[in-house]
């Protein structure tokens, strides 16, 4: 079956790139008039080939300002995404990725791209290293001059999310001292997280800790201590397996075997546990992406509540 996976910020990004959106303010006689209008009518016609020629050509003139190659660059990373976007859609996994290293530069949406193919590949540490950077690299002014919207934020957060619970370790997302990146970050760029979604998943019809989902718990445990929190809320969740009132008490069981471990670890502020059993599904970003086994997995899951 072919997954489908559509990014409307992928060719909202592009659009950004041919209205200019990005073009620096200032004047660039020293990089050539006839240059620059051939750099716009490549930009405008998606010719990466034209564009990879004039980069080399204005990275050889001594005064063509930094800012202008800057903008090139994200121009010609916007266009090889979205080129590549288009071809993952199509299952042509290799072509994308050979468009993908032509971008000259690192942005975000060649990352949720990247994160797509290893996806589609069901290559989940891959996709969750990709999407989580990708919402390192929004984070980042700098990297991201231009924020994306709070709901192309949200889109790639969900990814990141799902990868990273099918991945069952936070690796990617904590370090050893519990400072937070990617789907972690408290905030990215206006997009406040109500829940995290801890990769403790649970075999069906246990609540009961494995060795992996103990390592996910100690760094959750790094994550709570660097933060500072003064509460969280545990709410534990089942697949539609079985009788609601058996998946009921489960899914408390499963919060209430996390906080034991906290308690255990020294943890000492106050935690709330709640069971919502199978009344809560993930809202998966694009079902279609898995198959039902993997999505039972993902809704035998702990959410972390934090505010």
């Amino acid at each position: 079956m072919q997954i489908k996976i559509y990014h409307h910020y992928i060719a909202l990004a592009f659009l950004i790139v041919t209205t200019g959106f990005f073009l620096p303010s200032l004047s660039f006689a020293n990089c050539g008039a006839d240059e620059q209008a051939q750099v716009n009518r490549a930009v405008q016609a998606q010719d990466l080939d034209q564009l990879e020629d004039l980069l080399v050509k204005l990275e050889n003139q001594d005064n063509c300002p930094e800012n202008y190659l800057d903008w090139l660059k994200r121009s010609m990373a916007q266009i090889a995404a979205a080129k590549a976007d288009a071809l993952t859609q199509q299952g042509k996994l290799e072509e994308a990725e050979k468009f993908l290293q032509r971008a000259p530069m690192t942005l975000w949406v060649t990352q949720v791209v990247n994160g797509d193919i290893a996806l589609r590949r069901k290559e989940w540490t891959d996709a969750a290293y990709f999407y989580n950077q990708a919402l390192d690299l929004i984070a980042d002014r700098e990297a991201t001059p231009k924020a994306p919207s709070i709901e192309q934020i949200k889109k790639v957060y969900q990814l990141a999310s799902e990868a990273q619970l099918l991945t069952g370790q936070l690796d990617t997302t904590i370090s050893r001292s519990g400072k937070p990146s990617g789907m972690m970050r408290s905030k990215i760029r206006g997009f406040k997280p109500r829940k995290r979604l801890i990769p403790i998943l649970f075999k069906s019809g246990q609540s009961r800790l494995s060795e992996k989902g103990k390592k996910a718990a100690q760094q959750l445990i790094a994550y709570i201590k660097e933060q500072g929190f003064k509460k969280i809320t545990l709410i534990g969740h089942t697949d539609s397996k079985g009788p609601m009132w058996l998946n009921d008490r489960i899914s408390k069981r499963r919060a209430k075997a996390l906080k034991r471990y906290l308690r255990r670890a020294g943890i000492r502020i106050r935690i709330k546990t709640i069971g919502r059993g199978e009344r809560e599904p993930l809202k998966l970003d694009n079902p279609a992406a898995y198959t039902q086994e993997e999505i039972d997995a993902l809704n035998r899951r702990v959410e972390v509540k934090t505010n």
